[in-house]
């Protein structure tokens, strides 16, 4: 089979077993109908990703989402196994009933190297602290993988504080540039200090952007040599950042005060690079395929819900509250989609925003557009791929 095939296999796959082949028909269950049921809900994100262990539907699919997130963004800069760690991160939302630890999660990682996280969940759960839990959680995982538990691991506060920023703006794009705008009026703190930033101490927003623009700066420095991949293994190691950073990088630096300089053009010159990434054709078919993905818990079991079964379960609040929520989430990550696949998410959206609306009319036409508008995303990255394949069997 030639990669075009193999491709256009695994996509069929991927998209349509959600809403073209029709998954397993299962009424959509309220929050309330789960909170009279003890047992946990357990959900996957992927293979070796992340387990997620709860009690509501809701809770449950709302961190599916930032879960999603946070591996996507952090797949390539952190160096996550495509195929998944040997062991996922449990993630655990405990209710706020039967929370009794001060901090709102906790991050641990266990003797035999299986890396837990238990979260707070109520109705004043902050999703950017769900995330900063999951980040801290899965870089802790690849800290593991890295060098086992005989060492001491660290995940710098920094570099936690980076991720995050980084998997919220690949969410939601114009937070970039609004993160331009606000560093623009800031001075970035010492090299040093911000490399120093030990947990406990206050967390400045100035201080929080510009251990962004710091991580954006040292992956653009190392280009495409492995200077980045070995500062980052040292520093999850728990080697001294300041010690490995002159090993690494520091081959042009004199003195701390051409380090110093080096920092501070870097802030300048990072902050003000305007270019928004966009997807590739597969990040944007998984982005995609992840907000058609819909579960639901029959007989203690875990299905997908098909669209049919949304528009049934529409009225339902916590379904509702999450297709507003996607349809946000794909008009404000448009310009970031390849444009193979726009038009099937402006379908989507269209979708969500019929089913909320209650229009049945409007709710099958778009869904026939979804259906329609993946199938061209599909040709059209098909013949692609085959041009490509047979532009690099020609003889040179």
């Amino acid at each position: 089979m030639t990669r075009g095939g193999r491709w256009l296999a695994s996509v069929w796959l991927l998209f349509f077993t959600v809403f073209i082949a029709g998954a397993q028909t299962v009424p959509a269950r309220s929050e309330a109908t789960v909170e009279k049921n003890d047992a946990p809900l357990v959900f996957y994100t992927g293979a070796g990703q992340f387990e997620i262990i709860a009690v509501k539907p809701q809770a449950a699919q709302e961190t599916l989402i930032l879960a999603n997130s946070v591996w996507r963004s952090l797949a390539r800069p952190a160096g996550l196994p495509a195929g998944g760690f040997s062991s996922a991160v449990a993630v655990r939302l405990v209710p706020e009933a039967n929370w009794r630890q001060p901090a709102v999660f906790n991050v641990v990682a266990e003797p035999g190297g299986l890396v837990g996280v238990r979260i707070c969940w109520g109705k004043k759960t902050d999703a950017r602290m769900i995330r900063r839990a999951l980040v801290q959680a899965v870089l802790l995982r690849q800290a593991v993988a890295l060098h086992g538990t005989a060492q001491p691991l660290t995940v710098p506060l920094w570099l936690e504080q980076a991720c995050v920023l980084l998997g919220e703006g690949r969410d939601r794009p114009a937070m970039f540039d609004a993160m331009r705008q606000e560093s623009a009026q800031l001075a970035p703190p010492p090299l040093e200090t911000l490399l120093r930033w030990e947990r406990g101490e206050a967390e400045e927003r100035g201080r929080v952007l510009a251990a962004f623009w710091l991580f954006q700066h040292l992956q653009a420095e190392s280009g495409d040599s492995p200077r980045w991949g070995k500062w980052l293994r040292a520093l999850l190691g728990g080697a001294d950042p300041m010690q490995t950073l002159q090993e690494i990088y520091g081959g042009a630096w004199k003195n701390p005060a051409a380090r110093e300089l080096w920092w501070q053009t870097g802030f300048c010159d990072v902050r003000t690079n305007s270019t928004l990434p966009l997807m590739t054709m597969p990040e944007t078919r998984d982005w995609l395929a992840d907000r058609c993905r819909w579960l639901a818990v029959k007989n203690g079991r875990e299905q997908v819900l098909s669209f049919d079964d949304l528009w049934i379960a529409r009225k339902e609040t916590w379904l509702k509250n999450g297709m507003t929520e996607r349809a946000q989430q794909i008009e404000n990550q448009l310009l970031r989609l390849h444009p193979f696949y726009r038009n099937a998410a402006i379908s989507l959206g269209r979708m969500y925003q019929a089913a909320v609306k209650g229009s049945e009319v409007e709710f099958k036409a778009a869904m026939q557009a979804v259906s329609q508008d993946a199938k061209d995303g599909q040709e059209l990255e098909a013949a692609t791929t085959e041009s490509l394949d047979g532009l690099e069997a020609r003889p040179r």
